[in-house]
């Protein structure tokens, strides 16, 4: 087992699996998976929502969470970040963000959707 995947099921994140190289999480266990992969210079953790945020939401983002700027992969909005290895506090502090990012982009969805719609 990894390191990375050893410190997320110590964190107490659900659903932790490794394959391919990739560590997959969750945040909680009802939400989808975010990943993560050591490297050399530390995790690369990643993760994505089916919303595809506006460079003004993106640049509002940026300027409340200085050091984690989203981009749009794969037509999705995506939070990718780096920590160090074996930082817990960083691991966590990165767990905050993904959660903020999962609200931001309910709000962004909910901005695009015409009236009646549903999610």
């Amino acid at each position: 087992m990894s390191g990375l995947a050893k410190a997320l099921r110590s964190a107490g994140f659900p659903g932790v699996e490794e394959e391919g190289g990739r560590v997959f999480a969750r945040l909680i266990s009802a939400d989808v998976e975010f990943s993560g992969a050591e490297g050399p210079e530390g995790w690369d953790l990643a993760i994505s929502r089916p919303v595809r945020a506006t460079a003004a939401q993106r640049a509002d983002w940026a300027a409340r969470h200085p050091g984690a700027e989203l981009d749009i992969w794969q037509g999705e909005t995506r939070l990718a970040h780096r920590i160090a290895a074996g930082d817990v506090a960083a691991l966590l502090h990165w767990a905050a963000l993904a959660e903020a990012l999962v609200v931001a982009c309910l709000d962004w969805r909910r901005a695009q959707r015409a009236r009646g719609e549903g999610m």
